[in-house]
């Protein structure tokens, strides 16, 4: 139902695929951390690779988000939200339980839970308010001053900042997607991070099997995306139709009511 969905010129970090290709590399997402969290981060051990674009064309539900740990065993969780984003924070939760059921072992206890990260790096601003990033932090209701430190932690980025609160370095990095997503020209030269960052991502434009893998996944994403609305379209329909019906309206009124085929109206009819 798609055509392809990326163009050699949308190929930059900015993109939520290239992103996830080039924040794989270790030597890559480190610095990108410890500018975002304003703290050394131990070495990175391991980073999940079974989203690489290699085995990318063939992966159903393909997850884009960077999963890795460092030698503290802290968990990090990265992702780049290309364009409006939806639901953060109910992702967030989702993310968050996955990386402490993949990371507790049945006979540890709760307090081996590890310290997580979710940081989402938006290209819009989720919330409005102007903050280069949106930082959740847990109190007691009523008793403010009772920090409730579950270990876990969430970051939501804004590339279209106008309150610079964060670190100089990551506030380039965001400056650097902004532009990229702008398709503006953005001057990498004074600093030694971008430079490599932007290198990177020419690499893989300059990589044809790359470009193509790219190109793949992006529609097939974009097809995924496309077949999971229709469906989610599709439930909302049985939905109405199953409540108009219980009123007792004929299936002609109900056809016109959601704007239906008569004959998909009678075919959830007969499904009951």
């Amino acid at each position: 139902p798609m055509s392809m969905s990326i163009s050699i010129d949308d190929i930059s970090l900015a993109n939520d695929l290239v992103f996830s290709e080039v924040m794989r590399q270790p030597e890559n997402v480190k610095p990108f951390l410890e500018a975002v969290l304003e703290k050394k981060v131990a070495e990175i051990t391991y980073i999940e690779r079974q989203q690489d674009m290699k085995d990318g064309v063939n992966l159903h539900g393909v997850r884009l988000d960077v999963a890795l740990a460092d030698a503290d065993e802290t968990r990090y969780d990265i992702e780049m939200q290309t364009g409006h984003a939806y639901d953060l924070e109910r992702r967030i939760r989702f993310y968050q339980s996955s990386i402490d059921r993949r990371t507790l072992e049945p006979a540890e206890s709760y307090r081996q839970l590890r310290e997580s990260y979710i940081i989402f790096v938006c290209t819009d601003d989720y919330y409005g308010r102007g903050l280069a990033l949106y930082k959740r932090k847990s109190v007691i209701d009523g008793a403010e001053d009772i920090v409730y430190d579950d270990g876990s932690h969430a970051y939501i980025l804004n590339a279209q900042f106008t309150e610079p609160n964060l670190s100089e370095s990551a506030l380039e990095f965001l400056r650097y997607i902004n532009a990229k997503k702008n398709k503006l020209s953005f001057d990498v030269s004074g600093s030694e991070y971008l430079t490599r960052i932007d290198r990177a991502v020419e690499d893989i434009k300059s990589d044809k099997g790359k470009v193509e893998r790219l190109m793949t996944l992006a529609a097939k994403l974009k097809d995924e995306r496309w077949i999971g609305r229709q469906e989610g379209a599709h439930d909302a329909h049985v939905g109405m139709v199953k409540k108009l019906l219980a009123r007792d309206m004929s299936l002609e009124e109900i056809a016109d009511i959601c704007s239906l085929d008569l004959d998909e109206v009678k075919k959830i009819a007969e499904e009951g």
